[in-house]
């Protein structure tokens, strides 16, 4: 076809004249609307934050027929002056506006908006996205005060403006970094994020959306991936450090990997903070698994419950000096952690694999850290919950465990505890041994000031039901040519002269160095245990221990008072 006959085509002129009027737009657009579109969303951010935020574009295009809006960088800056001048003034005249609980600081590089409605907005439309990215923000939370509020309004419903029914198809967010801290003087984050990603698919900022049970978070799906994590507690005392995280709302799941809890007061000065003899721990853990999160329920109601947890390889050590740091307080039971939760937890399984436990404590007249450990700890937990129609004596939670305690003597428990009953009713069932008895030197000597000196363990089981206040039951243990050495409390000598003797009338006259003796039936060893609140509930089921092998020995006036509460 000719040139001269191709424009003697209709459709030809229609489509050169739709061609000049997007280069006409297009050039419009560069020229006025850009320029004006950048002023107005700065000077609008400006005036209806009441100068306390400043925006910077950078790089900053608009296209009208295509609804997209690119900017190669952006900086929301917060005027901390203003803050407190708002502060101070709601302070004086609380007609004046309020100061918001926080301040954020955000830098971005490349943002991109897509399909944008303009003429939507322009009539007050709903902001309506088919996509948002942004790569590499960097995101500085600052809490100006303390969060007084018991409850907080749903998200949906504290937006004003377009952002009320936000709706974006994709949000793409990369190597990004989050930082939270308390304060603009704070010398350290108490939440801090780095290299993190975040994937979402459909959010729609609505209470339709928020009541959606296929729905978390607004949103049909939510993914993110992040490098190092960092939690500081508020009162300084400890930090979480991860080495990566791992959650999508989609399959239910979420990864931890190398969690430490890590102590940032030695335990003198944890102490001193406290005004009472704490016990400092330290936690690795290569691997926690979660699987069957319900992040749809915790959305909405901000509860708490997972299908299975799988902990990998943990190692905890702790430390307590008893000796320059007196005991306060009472200690709380398991069921006192779950019944003072304000959330809803429900976990139906935990499992625990490989672990090892370190305990240290300085007594109070001693000269030495006593010491015990459990090597090669398995565990399975179920039925973690504080949901009352989950939870009974019928249906208690139940923990299955076996160790080796100091690496050596096998050690089967398992333990059945009614979580919401508050007289904090729970039973220990288990096994332990064959082993030397004199594994336990390293916590006898330096606590108890009593020395192993000669014997042999057999398997021995006990049955044990403990209250709140009080617990009893039996352990039938089996040894052989057991003997011991009483030991002086004094620092560089272990034993008086007056100490050997003892040792010796004891051994002769006083222990039952055989169980059974020969030709006897076995001497069950009788549990009755005061307990001693002031201390932990570990310590409480092991003076059950105690109390039934003093019995069977016929060593009860040896070491403490078991039916003295302040011990």
């Amino acid at each position: 076809m000719e040139i001269k006959t191709l424009f003697q085509k209709w459709w030809v002129w229609l489509l050169l004249i739709l061609a000049l009027l997007v280069i006409l737009i297009g050039f419009l657009t560069s020229l006025y609307f850009n320029p004006w579109l950048k002023e107005k969303l700065e000077s609008r951010v400006k005036t209806d934050s009441n100068s306390l935020y400043t925006l910077n574009l950078h790089g900053f295009d608009a296209s009208l027929l295509s609804g997209r809006i690119t900017a190669d960088s952006i900086h929301l800056v917060p005027d901390f002056e203003v803050w407190d001048q708002n502060h101070k003034a709601h302070q004086r005249d609380t007609t004046a506006v309020k100061a918001p609980r926080t301040l954020i600081d955000l830098k971005t590089n490349k943002l991109v908006l897509a399909g944008i409605n303009f003429l939507g907005i322009l009539r007050s439309k709903p902001l309506n996205l088919s996509k948002l990215q942004v790569k590499q923000p960097t995101i500085l939370i600052t809490e100006m005060r303390q969060d007084s509020t018991e409850s907080h309004e749903p998200l949906h419903e504290s937006v004003d403006g377009i952002l009320k029914g936000l709706q974006i198809g994709s949000i793409e967010v990369e190597e990004a970094t989050l930082r939270i801290r308390e304060g603009q003087k704070a010398k350290a984050d108490r939440i801090a994020l780095k290299d993190f990603t975040i994937s979402v698919k459909d959010f729609q900022l609505d209470s339709t959306a928020f009541q959606d049970e296929e729905r978390a978070y607004y949103a049909r799906r939510m993914a993110l991936e992040s490098g190092i994590a960092e939690f500081r507690l508020p009162d300084g005392t400890y930090k979480l450090h991860a080495t990566a995280l791992k959650a999508n709302t989609e399959d239910g799941t979420l990864n931890i990997g190398n969690l430490k809890l890590i102590p940032l007061l030695d335990n003198a000065a944890l102490a001193r903070l406290q005004g009472k003899a704490v016990t400092t721990m330290r936690l690795e853990v290569p691997e926690i698994n979660l699987s069957g999160v319900d992040y749809k329920v915790h959305s909405r109601y901000n509860n708490l419950a997972a299908r299975h947890v799988m902990i990998k390889n943990p190692s905890l050590s702790a430390f307590m000096d008893r000796k320059n740091f007196g005991a306060k307080g009472n200690k709380p039971l398991p069921h006192d952690f779950i019944q003072e939760l304000k959330t809803g937890l429900t976990i139906q399984k935990i499992e625990v694999q490989g672990m090892h436990i370190r305990y240290e404590e300085l007594a109070e007249e001693a000269t030495e850290k006593g010491m015990i450990t459990f090597g090669n700890l398995n565990a399975t937990i179920s039925n973690v919950t504080n949901d009352k129609n989950r939870m009974s004596t019928k249906k208690p939670a139940v923990i299955d465990a076996r160790a080796a305690l100091y690496g050596k003597a096998p050690l089967a428990v398992t333990i059945r505890l009614n979580l919401l009953d508050p007289d904090g009713h729970h039973t220990l069932q288990g096994k332990v041994g064959p082993t030397d008895p004199a594994i336990l030197n390293p916590i006898l000597e330096p606590t108890a000031f009593i020395s192993v000196k000669d014997g042999s363990l057999q398997e021995s089981d006990f049955n044990i039901e403990l209250y709140r206040n009080q617990a009893s039951g039996n352990l039938n243990v089996r040894y052989q040519n057991f003997k011991v050495d009483l030991l002086t409390k004094d620092e560089g000598k272990r034993q008086s002269t007056g100490k050997k003797i003892l040792s010796k009338v004891a051994n002769q006259w006083v222990i039952e160095s055989d169980n059974p003796k020969e030709g006897e039936a076995l001497r069950a060893g009788a549990i009755e245990v005061v307990r001693a609140k002031r201390r932990s509930f570990f310590n409480y089921w092991k003076d059950c221990l105690v109390s039934g092998f003093r019995t069977a020995a016929s060593v009860e006036g040896i070491g403490a008072d078991l039916q003295d509460p302040n011990r």
